[in-house]
C-alpha cells in the first residue's frame, strides 16, 4: 500500500519542522548581522505557522478521509524531501550566499512537496488552487525581495560569513 494522507501530513509536518530548525539555525548563524538574523527569524515564523496549521488538518479530516492514498507523484515528492537534511544544509552554510543556495534546495523541495500535496488533495476551487499556486511563488521569491538591500549582492552576500 502507498502513502496515505495522515502519512502524507505526517511527512508535511516533518519537512516544516526541518524548515523551521534550519531558519533557526540561520538566525544564530548570523547573529551578528541583525537585519540577516531578522530576515530568517520571518522565514522561521512562517514555517511554524505552516506547521501549526497542518497540525489542525489532521483533527479536520475523517478517519476515511485521513486513510486515503497519496497519488504517485505526491510520494515522489514527499521521498525528495526526505532526502534533504537540515543538519547538512545548516553545515554546509559558510557564508550568506551559501545560505541562499541552501534555502532554495530545500523550499523547492519542501515547498512544493508541502503545497503540491494540499492542492492535489484538499482544493478542488480553481480560484483558491490559483492563491496556493501564487502563494507558492511568492515563498520562494521572498528569498530575493525581502532581503535587506545591503545584502542584495552575490559579492557582498558571499562577504557575509556565517558564525
Amino acid at each position: 500500500m502507498g502513502m496515505t494522507i495522515e502519512q502524507a501530513i505526517a511527512e508535511s509536518i516533518r519537512a516544516e519542522k526541518a524548515a523551521g530548525n534550519l531558519y533557526q539555525g540561520l538566525v544564530h548563524k548570523f547573529s551578528a548581522e541583525p537585519e540577516v538574523a531578522d530576515f530568517w527569524n520571518q522565514f522561521a515564523l512562517e514555517e511554524a505557522n505552516h506547521l501549526e496549521w497542518l497540525n489542525d488538518l489532521t483533527g479536520r479530516l475523517s478517519k476515511s478521509e485521513l486513510e486515503k492514498s497519496v497519488d504517485t507523484a505526491t510520494q515522489d515528492l514527499f521521498y525528495q524531501v526526505r532526502l534533504i537534511s537540515w543538519e547538512n544544509a545548516l553545515a554546509n552554510v559558510h557564508d550568506l550566499a551559501d545560505a541562499f543556495e541552501e534555502v532554495n534546495e530545500l523550499e523547492n523541495g519542501e515547498t512544493n512537496a508541502v503545497f503540491r500535496f494540499l492542492i492535489d488533495h484538499f482544493e478542488v476551487d480553481k480560484p483558491i488552487r490559483d492563491f496556493l499556486l501564487a502563494q507558492l511563488a511568492v515563498h520562494i521569491a521572498r528569498l530575493s525581495t525581502n532581503l535587506p538591500e545591503a545584502y542584495r549582492d552575490i559579492l557582498t552576500r558571499q562577504s557575509i560569513k556565517a558564525e
